[in-house]
Formats: structure tokens, sequence, C-alpha cells
């Protein structure tokens, strides 16, 4: 009760200051009904959003969880308005050039639909947060602020959708590390929280991954559902990252099923229902075209302009056939996993780049635990995350030659390994607690530490390797 108090008085608290903040916003900016309209939506349907995954058992963990949800919604807006609005050092080092690009864009959009102007040609695989902006614009006016609410709102939506996806893997201990590794990322923060498609593509990410995981361990239609349809809008966004993340999806369910059978039946049932969309209903249809009409060459050209960029890297690398790109393979993938190392980084601008650098390093134990950890808990069920992150970070390491794009790329397979990195670091506290534990020996009975469940629970013998799924 004490606890269940203690979580009801912190979201009273983070509800207040939610709200002051919010105010404060409207009142800053010029725009406020632009802001406070798409704010509200928002938090409504993060609240929402949480209710419908957390267990309603799990009483403290859904506090826990809405609560950092919400400072979520609260911190990227924040940052996002300061970046738009304020000039000097926190626009030259932290601003986003292309956000200026998506902006004109949206507002060319607006002019065809209410002006008759020509539509804008808009590059096939990247039209969807055109259009997501021109539609924003079009009921609240030319007002940036509006889209600033709504990439909030999907960044902090990551948290409620990676804690049930870890949950449903591992067991509701590594959950309590899910929503600080996904607030406190620096890609993910940063990129997420200006008037970029990164948050719309992490989440449709993380909500494709969370749908495998539930139709690997059961099959129903709204997990089949939200497989495809966050596959189909991600081709809309970024094609090339949508074909790779379907294709090793599939491989994952197939292979990560419980059953062989049942799984191949589930990965071509999501073929079906993806080509229906595509081909049918023309969603996404166009960058469909797009990722499949490219090229290795293609990628090598995409590569050699953002090498000879000011952060670039490896300008002499050719990846333009089969053998190149499987030469150059390994060293990219370290570049693009540990990058950039200390001695490649050059000039003041890029000092923005250290702390994602150093943030990586520091987790890298953890994720190493957590794979290691994850195999006899899950067995081949991991695949339907690994996978999909080798074959992003294996397509991004032969497109990707700048720092500065590197920084925001990486974001992509971040948001597939967090439920491992979470494992990692509730695995470490569990040992802690372990080797704490002889420290207890003299205390009476009823006073031991309650056990919690999942990572550090006492083996059961009976149990299953899936046993972890039970509470789902």
């Amino acid at each position: 009760m004490d606890e269940l108090a203690t979580a009801r008085r912190h979201d009273r608290a983070a509800i207040l200051i939610g709200a002051l903040a919010l105010g404060a916003m409207v009142v800053y900016v010029s725009s406020g009904i632009a802001l406070l309209a798409p704010a509200v939506v928002g938090v409504l349907s993060l609240f929402a959003l949480t209710i419908a995954l957390v267990p309603a058992a799990d009483g403290a963990a859904r506090a826990r969880i809405m609560r950092w949800t919400m400072v979520a919604f609260a911190a990227h807006l924040a940052f996002g308005l300061a970046v738009a609005n304020l000039g000097g050092i926190v626009r030259d080092y932290l601003a986003a050039p292309d956000a200026g690009a998506y902006h004109a864009g949206a507002q060319a959009l607006l002019q065809h639909w209410e002006g008759g102007f020509p539509a804008p040609d808009l590059p096939a695989g990247k039209e969807g947060y055109y259009y997501l902006l021109g539609a924003l614009y079009r009921v609240f006016g030319v007002h940036p602020v509006a889209g600033l609410a709504v990439n909030a709102t999907l960044a902090a939506a990551l948290i409620p959708v990676v804690s049930d996806t870890t949950r449903r893997l591992f067991g509701r201990a590594p959950t309590r590390y899910v929503a600080p590794l996904v607030v406190l990322l620096p890609g993910i923060f940063l990129w997420t929280s200006q008037l970029l498609k990164e948050a719309a593509i992490l989440l449709l990410i993380a909500v494709a991954a969370n749908g495998a995981v539930r139709l690997c361990q059961r099959f129903s239609p709204a997990p089949l559902l939200a497989v495809t349809v966050a596959l189909v809008l991600l081709l809309t966004l970024r094609a090339w990252v949508a074909l790779a993340l379907a294709g090793a999806l599939l491989v994952g369910i197939a292979f990560g099923a419980r059953g062989m059978v049942t799984g191949v039946g589930l990965g071509l049932s999501v073929v079906a229902v993806f080509a229906m969309l595509v081909a049918a209903g023309g969603l996404g249809y166009s960058g469909y075209r797009a990722a499949t009409s490219s090229n290795l060459q293609q990628a090598n050209a995409v590569r050699q302009d953002l090498a000879t960029a000011g952060s670039g890297f490896d300008p002499d690398a050719d990846v333009s056939t089969p053998a190149r790109a499987l030469s150059y393979l390994p060293r990219g993938l370290v570049q693009f996993t540990f990058g950039p190392f200390p001695w490649q980084i050059s000039g003041a601008r890029q000092l923005a780049l250290v702390p994602d650098m150093l943030v990586i390093w520091l987790l890298l134990p953890s994720l190493w635990r957590g794979l290691r950890r994850g195999r006899p808990l899950v067995n081949r069920e991991l695949l339907v995350l690994i996978l999909p992150a080798i074959a992003v970070a294996m397509l991004l390491s032969l497109s990707v030659g700048n720092y500065g794009t590197q920084l925001r790329e990486r974001t992509q397979v971040l948001v597939l390994v967090v439920p491992f990195v979470a494992l990692g670091l509730s695995e470490r506290a569990a040992r802690r607690s372990r080797r704490a534990a002889p420290a207890d020996a003299g205390l009476p009975m009823g006073r031991y530490p309650a056990q919690h469940d999942g990572v550090g629970s006492p083996p059961v013998p009976s149990a299953s390797p899936h046993a972890a799924h039970a509470h789902s």
C-alpha cells in the first residue's frame, strides 16, 4: 500500500509538472492552439496506450511507465521547442538542417491542396512525413510546433511499446531499465525531438518488433495487422530500411516461433497481408518500387556524397559491387557500431557526437550480457529482434559514410536491442543482490527481501524454456 500511495503521489506530481510546463510552452509560443491541441491529444493517446499495454495487475509497473512516458513527452517537446526557437550555440550544434526541408515540403503540399499549385516532387520512399506535416498545417495553420507535439507523442510512445516487448520476452524485472534507456540515449532523444521523421520511424520499428514477438508466442489478427501496417507505413518514410526489416522479421518469425510449421505459416500470413496493403491498397507502393529498384551502385553514390561532407569517413570505400560490398562490410560494421572513435573526431562541431559514442561503449557489456542471458530464456525467439537488428546494421553500414548521419541512423538498430541491454542491466543488478544475500542470513523469517519476477528469480525445476511468458 505504501508503494502504491507513493506511486500515486509521484503520478500527481508528474501531471502537475507536465501541466505547468505545457502551459508555459503555450504562453511562450505564439501559435498556442497549434501546440496545445496536438499536445492534449498526444497526452490522452499516451495514457490510453500505457493502460492498454501494461497489465492492470502490475499497478506499480503501470505507474512507473506512465510517469516516464509523460516526463518523456514533456522533455521531447520542451527540447524540440528550444532547438527550434533558440539561436546561437544551441542551433549551431544541435539543430538538424533538414528540418527546414520537411517544413518547406509540407508547405508546398499545402499550396498544392489549397491553392492549385503543382504537386511538389517528393522523394519516393520518404514522402510520408511530408504528408503528415502537410495535414497538420492544413488543420492548424503553418506552425511547425504542431509537428513537434506529434513527434513528442511518437517518441514517448516508444516507452510502453518497448517495455511490453521486453516483458513478453524476459519478464517484468528488465522492464525497469527500458524507460531510462529509451529516454536518455542521446541519439534517440536528440533526433526524435526535432521536426524530423525519426520519431515516426523508430515507433514503427518498435511496433513491428512488438507484433512479431506476439505472433511468435500466440497467433492473433491484431499483432499480424500491427506488423504489416507498421512495415507498410515505414515504406513511406525510409523504404530501404523497411524492406530490410521486413525480410529479417519474416525469417525471425519463421524460425523464432515455437514450431517451424507454425512459424512458416505466420511468415506467409505477414507476406499476404503486406502484399495486399501495398499492391491492392497502394499504400507504400512508391517506396516499395524505389527500394526494389535500387542497387549497390546507387548505395555507393549515396555513401560517397555523405563521405565527402564535413564529418564524413572512408571516402575511398567502394561498395558498388557485391564483392566490394562484402569486402568493406566488416570494416563498415565496426565503424557503424562503435564509431566515431576519439581519433576520428575533428573540430568543435563534432564534439556533439561524443556523448552518444560514450553511452554506446558503456552499454556494450550490458548488451553482451543480455544476449548471453536471453538465449536460455527464450531460445530461438531472440531471432525476432536479432535478425532485424543485424540486417538493418548491415544495410546502413554500406550506405552511411558520415558520422552525423550515422548517429541518426544507428537509432534504428538501438531501438531493436534495447530489450537485451535492459536484460543485461537487470542481470547485473540481480548478481549484485545475490552477492549481498549472505548479509541477510541472520534476518528472522519474513524479513527477507521479496524476490522479483524475471531475471534473478530462483529457478523452477518444472519450468519450460518459455516459462517467462506465462504472465503475458
